[in-house]
């Protein structure tokens, strides 16, 4: 199984990046290759046993050039799974969607994303019961954060 996560915003060693840094590490430990697209920041942040893909998501979401390196890193990497973290994420993915042929997972963090974008994914998780309780999604699970 090779899974490819993608974080849009700059590494500020809050939730989202620890949530993603803990599902990677342990996930390495399995059999599952696992690859990281994010922002520049997280370089270092990530052990060298995990790829590291910078992609510059510092650009507006509907930018070809931004839209074109994300295509091409995930294309490079062949991922079963693109398991996109945060709004922005999100949005890149559900954009890309039929260019990649990976199942798509959206993690919620926090009720801010539209709905217009759970569509696009195969499952969306929600790191609550209150996050959930914003989403409608035929695949919905809820799996608390830390967990």
């Amino acid at each position: 199984m090779r899974v490819c996560f993608a974080i849009s915003g700059p590494n500020t060693r809050g939730g989202i990046e620890r949530h993603v840094y803990d599902l990677s590490q342990g996930l390495a430990q399995t059999s599952t290759h696992v690859f990281v697209l994010a922002h520049a920041s997280y370089a270092d942040w990530f052990p060298k046993t995990i790829p590291f893909h910078p992609v510059q998501f510092d650009r507006w979401r509907y930018n070809p050039r931004l839209l074109a390196e994300v295509v091409k890193n995930i294309r490079q990497v062949r991922p079963d799974i693109v398991h996109a973290h945060g709004r922005k994420a999100a949005q890149v993915v559900s954009l890309i969607r039929n260019r990649v042929p990976s199942r798509r997972i959206l993690t919620v963090h926090n009720a801010n994303v539209k709905a217009i974008h759970y569509r696009h994914f195969h499952e969306v998780i929600a790191v609550s019961s209150t996050v959930a309780a914003a989403i409608e999604h035929p695949r919905l699970f809820v799996i608390p954060n830390g967990c």
